[in-house]
């Protein structure tokens, strides 16, 4: 009896594989965008639901890209797409509703769960295609920097997780989530203005995994970017940026 064949989480044969010049240039859109749209579940009016609405889509549309260009799947790449449509579908609907009428009503929590999900895959997937060139390119330095950036709305969304599932307040009072990406940026950072901290143990323990993570990544990959130029520079005498 013949057992059934798994599916290859990532397979490389994306059209979009290691276009991490794109990636970098959305990332860094979705970062600007969720440090100027409140995007949480009680936003006031429907202007307000409609630019969360914008918002989702171009986070999700991130999200997806850094799994195609990271070489994931084509089957997971279904998977990942209809997860982010139904996210989006249903923050658009919120947004029609409210549009039509004074209150809209609680979304779902299952989509925070789902986009946590996808976002923590996103650098994971990036980092796993990073290590596979064997040597240094344009490339590879936007998809360093992609996957760094890419931290800080992973974190992003699980403190608003977080935030969402304990009694008391992430930072002590109720703050848009503008101020969570806000955090996170200065977190993984380590910048430290200390005029936002969290209030909570796993709060705490979570900004911490955020700082460490986004340490050890930098120290991990600069090491390995000067290795991997070291080392075809001794081959070839010179190696271009290509």
């Amino acid at each position: 009896m013949r057992r059934p064949t798994r599916k290859p989480i990532f397979d490389d044969k994306s059209r979009l594989l290691d276009h991490f010049g794109l990636l970098l240039t959305v990332t860094v859109a979705s970062l600007v965008i969720l440090s100027l749209v409140d995007i949480g579940p009680h936003v006031d009016g429907a202007s307000g639901r409609w630019e969360a609405t914008v918002a989702s889509l171009l986070v999700g549309s991130t999200l997806l890209l850094a799994l195609r260009a990271s070489g994931l799947a084509r089957w997971w790449q279904r998977l990942a797409d209809i997860v982010v449509i139904f996210v989006v579908v249903g923050v658009g609907s919120l947004a029609f509703i409210a549009t039509i009428s004074d209150r809209a009503p609680t979304p779902s929590r299952a989509a925070p769960v789902l986009v946590v999900a996808l976002s923590i895959l996103a650098p994971i997937a990036v980092v796993r295609r990073l290590i596979q060139h064997r040597e240094v390119t344009r490339g590879t330095l936007l998809g360093a920097i992609s996957g760094y950036l890419l931290l800080p709305i992973a974190f992003f969304y699980m403190f608003l997780t977080l935030a969402a599932s304990m009694p008391k307040p992430f930072f002590g009072n109720v703050q848009p989530t503008m101020t969570y990406m806000y955090f996170s940026l200065t977190t993984i950072t380590t910048t430290g203005y200390g005029d936002m901290t969290a209030t909570t143990d796993f709060g705490r323990l979570l900004a911490m995994a955020e700082a460490v993570t986004g340490q050890v990544y930098l120290v991990t990959f600069v090491a390995m970017l000067v290795g991997l130029f070291a080392a075809n520079r001794g081959r070839t005498g010179i190696m271009p940026l290509e």
